[in-house]
């Protein structure tokens, strides 16, 4: 076998396996993959449940110092607009359930948290970097990604809110 010839396969080979596992990330404008994770209690709670909501999918972990301060940033602007039809869904990707736990104990939350120590869902995500949250319009769709969390950028976040609880149905 010509020695250029075998390198060139080997180098297509692996180019191939390299794209196949690469994700695209997910941008505004398109549809939210569904996120299906059991919570604490073990049920499973699914995206497509709060279909017709505006939701914001926040991706976090114990060990993220923005996740710290994003958890209730999130926890106010919850119980602000949620009698408006928004929720947060919490998708903690830590390896360790009991650091997740630990961390929710010291900063409580009201709204659903899921579990997804595989890593299935940030993956299908491809997230960016921690914390990555997704807002989501009532019809499924993503309309603002957030990479990272300062408190600076919280003003941005509420009025995309507020103007996709304005939009009709």
């Amino acid at each position: 076998m010509n020695i250029w010839r075998g390198s060139s396969l080997l180098m297509a080979a692996l180019l191939l396996l390299l794209l196949a596992g690469a994700a695209r990330a997910v941008r505004p404008g398109e549809a939210a993959p569904v996120i299906e994770a059991p919570m604490a209690d073990g049920t499973v709670l699914s995206l497509s449940l709060l279909r017709g909501q505006v939701v914001y999918v926040d991706f976090w972990a114990s060990w993220c110092t923005p996740c710290r301060q994003a958890l209730p940033a999130l926890d106010r602007l919850f119980g602000q607009y949620r009698d408006q039809g928004f929720s947060v869904l919490a998708v903690n990707v830590d390896r360790e359930r009991a650091a997740a736990l630990r961390m929710l104990q010291r900063l409580p939350v009201r709204y659903p948290v899921v579990f997804d120590p595989e890593g299935h869902w940030p993956q299908r995500y491809a997230l960016q970097g921690m914390p990555s949250g997704y807002l989501i319009d009532r019809d499924g769709q993503v309309i603002l990604v957030k990479t990272g969390y300062r408190a600076k950028d919280l003003p941005q976040l509420e009025r995309a809110i507020q103007h996709a609880l304005e939009e009709t149905r």
